[in-house]
């Protein structure tokens, strides 16, 4: 892409106006192979510790406990990339693990959009979904709903919570042609915003898909409940909307794991109570 127009740090001309347009942009190009290798390494360790196949409410928070997941979700690459969609001052509100083991048919991702669990302002959100390792349609890669005007007036479902139970939401009646594979390699990554709807299907090959999700937001944004842990990732907060934490120490630890834990437990709480703001009354 040496041709196209740079008018930021990373993203092309063209990219950023996918992004605006669709709500997504794919593939970009953050990792080199060697980085991908040694992050996934810590994800697969991370998950031999947690039993082996932890459900994914149960691998979050990372990066308010580890150094190697504070490195990943603070990495300058990756960044440049977000600071040309949201600006400068940069917080990381969250990260989770995505990983589907080989011929795991039981583990899919129900249809959803993200904006209900997350209780932030959608303008001021997004997020970097990283590729540790190659991500198609066999092992289960994301798949999108391309659709016209998806962010006036969307319709937050507040039954969404199901997802968090491991129900599945169906595929909506769309016609094939409106969906797309976000297939990435390794070291690539995607950027989504609160309103493209999209899920994934089970592994059904023989390679492990692993994908690290970072939820970042501004300073600017105010929670819609209390004062969320966040990592100024770049730039400064005047605001106060958030409980900043420094970077870990830690990279392999027992306490780090049970903090680890209670922070995933405190994270889905406040993500149910998002989900609260939306029940009629």
């Amino acid at each position: 892409m040496a041709h196209e127009e740079h008018v930021g740090k990373l993203l092309t001309l063209r990219q950023q106006s996918s992004f605006q347009e669709q709500g997504i942009v794919f593939p970009v190009r953050v990792l080199t192979a060697a980085e991908a290798e040694r992050y996934c390494q810590a994800c697969d360790w991370l998950e031999s510790q947690l039993g082996g196949r932890p459900r994914t409410i149960e691998v979050r928070q990372m990066h308010l406990h580890f150094a190697w997941a504070y490195s990943l979700a603070t990495h300058p690459r990756v960044l440049d990339a977000v600071e040309d969609l949201l600006g400068p001052n940069l917080l990381v509100w969250a990260t989770e693990l995505f990983a589907k083991h080989p011929q795991e048919s039981a583990v899919s991702i129900g249809w959803h959009r993200d904006g209900p669990y997350m209780g932030l302002d959608p303008d001021k959100t997004v997020t970097a979904w990283i590729a540790l390792t190659a991500s198609h349609r066999e092992n289960g890669c994301m798949r999108v709903v391309r659709e016209v005007n998806r962010n006036e007036s969307p319709q937050w479902n507040a039954r969404q919570d199901r997802i968090l139970g491991g129900h599945e939401n169906r595929l909506p009646d769309v016609p094939e042609e409106l969906l797309d594979d976000v297939a990435l390699d390794a070291g690539e990554m995607s950027l989504h915003d609160v309103y493209v709807l999209h899920g994934s299907g089970p592994n059904r090959g023989e390679d492990k898909r692993v994908g690290f999700a970072i939820r970042f937001t501004t300073p600017e944004c105010r929670p819609a409940v209390g004062s969320p842990p966040a990592v100024l990732a770049r730039g400064e907060d005047r605001c106060g909307h958030f409980d900043l934490r420094d970077c870990p120490d830690s990279i392999h630890n027992e306490v780090a794991l049970d903090q680890m834990r209670k922070s995933a437990r405190q994270h889905l709480d406040a993500t149910l109570q998002n989900l609260k703001q939306l029940v009629p009354r």
